[in-house]
């Protein structure tokens, strides 16, 4: 299949995956370079000293959620195309896209070959779990695991935030104005993957991507909600951090702070305009 059939447009803007790869490179490796500890070190310490890190628990936190990344991608495709594409890691290429002053770097995948799969007819859903435990099993289960040894830190640190993100997108997508057959696809898809794929795939006792979202108020927007995350993201871990206003680890009275700020910000800048 040619890169023209399909549509990257939304994977690259929102989780940096495409063909081309990221607009701002400042550094890659093969996706199979997760298990040479040493290039995966540097990596995850270059992308720490751009958000002046303390230790590498916030870098190795950005290197897991980016392995969330490929399984929505993988979704979203199956999704949109009804085929199975390839992420696997020989596949991919880790990439760190930073621009200095731009805010903090994100990672994302340059895919080296568009590869499809179209579904048998008669057993799609098998042929679609059985491509999830491969890829999930050979890819992603060891590339966590790396991840964690990396960053002196458990597995679960990084597998607890998978639910949180998959479910901001599932949200994302039920709130798109999609043609009925694409969004019904995504739930199949998103329902055979957080209930069918057992854990041990995982090497845990829970599918992690079974999570009930939750919601709190968006301080911004009275009336609008935000999902709160399913895991801490350690984005507090550097200098002058401070917890994401979705932490489950932000105390009631940490966020009734927070929310004060936000207000006292707005109050200003509405007194400064008017006057």
């Amino acid at each position: 299949m040619t890169v023209s059939a399909y549509d990257f447009s939304l994977v690259k803007t929102y989780l940096h995956i495409s063909p081309e790869g990221v607009d701002h490179l400042l550094d890659e490796m093969a996706g199979t370079e997760f298990f040479n500890s040493a290039r995966l070190v540097e990596m995850m310490e270059k992308t720490g000293e751009a958000v002046q890190a303390n230790g590498r628990k916030l870098p190795g936190s950005f290197f897991g959620t980016s392995l969330s990344h490929l399984c929505i991608t993988k979704l979203i495709f199956l999704a949109m195309y009804d085929k199975v594409i390839d992420l696997s890691l020989d596949n991919v290429m880790l990439q760190i896209d930073y621009e200095e002053g731009h805010g903090h770097p994100h990672l994302g995948y340059r895919i080296k070959e568009v590869r499809v799969q179209d579904m048998p007819a008669g057993n799609g859903d098998g042929f679609v779990l059985a491509d999830w435990r491969k890829f999930l099993s050979a890819s992603v289960t060891p590339a966590v695991e790396a991840i964690a040894e990396a960053a002196n830190a458990k597995a679960e640190m990084i597998w607890q935030q998978f639910g949180g993100i998959t479910g901001m997108v599932r949200d994302f997508v039920q709130n798109m104005q999609l043609p009925p057959e694409v969004a019904e696809r995504f739930t199949h898809h998103f329902n055979l993957l957080s209930e069918e794929v057992a854990p041990d795939v995982f090497n845990r006792r829970r599918n992690p991507f079974k999570w009930e979202l939750r919601y709190i108020d968006n301080p911004y927007e009275p009336g609008e909600q935000w999902v709160m995350r399913s895991a801490c993201c350690y984005y507090d871990s550097r200098k002058d951090g401070e917890k994401c206003f979705v932490c489950p680890r932000m105390t009631l009275a940490e966020r009734a702070e927070k929310v004060a700020c936000i207000q006292a910000g707005a109050d200003a800048q509405s007194e400064a305009t008017s006057a």
